[in-house]
Order: structure tokens, then sequence, then C-alpha cells
């Protein structure tokens, strides 16, 4: 039995890997399955529509996250210091949306399969928000000339964070 947080991290991180393992299979097991197969309302259909939604939403969040990333103009083989902090913040993002929506989800008191779908739709809903986020901050990039200074860039990112440095 672990006695403190640094004994309990590996036990929460093979949670949290059994847990993602979890959705993926089950997932996957029902893009084998007819969504009609569900009664329209149930919490099994839900669940299949929510699945496709959150795959959609991703890849389109993936590939724009790609071009905020080529906005940069960097070469892919050693990005900039820049590009890589913003690279690893959409990672982290996602790791803590994942967390926050499947905490949401079981927060909602639901039964059977409901907690994973509020949980779904939950994760949509920030994606999809990113996405706007994301795609603003690329056109910004684009929109700014090669010689452009630095703090102009960061201006562009700026509203990737949830924190700001106005006032301080």
């Amino acid at each position: 039995m672990p006695r403190n947080a640094a004994e309990r991290q590996p036990a929460i991180g093979r949670a949290r890997w059994v847990a993602t393992l979890w959705l993926a299979i089950s997932l996957s097991a029902l893009a084998g399955e007819d969504r009609h197969a569900w009664p329209e309302g149930s919490a099994m259909h839900a669940l299949y529509l929510q699945g496709e939604r959150l795959e959609d939403i991703r890849a389109e969040l993936g590939q724009a996250h790609a071009g905020l990333l080529d906005a940069f103009g960097d070469d892919p083989a050693a990005p900039s210091p820049l590009a890589r902090a913003v690279a690893n913040h959409q990672a982290s993002w996602l790791a803590y949306v994942h967390a926050d929506c499947e905490l949401a989800g079981t927060l909602t008191g639901a039964d059977g399969h409901w907690p994973v779908v509020h949980g779904l739709g939950c994760q949509i809903e920030a994606m999809a928000d990113r996405l706007e986020v994301v795609r603003a901050a690329t056109a910004c990039m684009h929109g700014l000339a090669p010689e452009a200074y630095r703090f102009e860039r960061l201006e562009c990112l700026g509203n990737l964070v949830a924190w700001s440095q106005e006032g301080n």
C-alpha cells in the first residue's frame, strides 16, 4: 500500500492507462457494430455517436495544431524552444481535458454508460473551443511579417493559455 503521493503516482499512472485502454477498446468494439443496433436515445447509441464525434474533432484539432506548428516556419527536425513549448502544451492540455472530463462525467451521478457519454461530450465541447483558439492563433501567426518581433508571436499565442501577465 502506498504511503505517500510519490509512491501513489505510479499506481495512478497505471490506473489512468487502464482506463484509457478500456475506453479505446470500448470505442473500437463499437466501431465494428452498427449504431442502429441500439435504440435511439439509449446510452450505447449515444456512446457510439459521441465516440464518432470525438474521433472527428480530435483529428480536426490535430490537423489545426500541426498547422499552427508549421506557422512557426521552423525546421521540424529542430523546432524552436517556443514551438516545442507549444507542442508540449497541447499534449498536456489533451491529457488534462481527458482527466477533467472523465471526472465531470463521473460527477453527473448517472448510471451505466451515461457517465462516459457525458465525459465524451465534455471532451468534444472543450476540443471544439480549443479548435477555434488554435485556428485564431494560426491565422495571427500567418499574418505576421517574417521579421516580426518576438512579442508579436507571443501575442498570437496568448489565448492558448489560461493565465496572462496582464496586471502583473
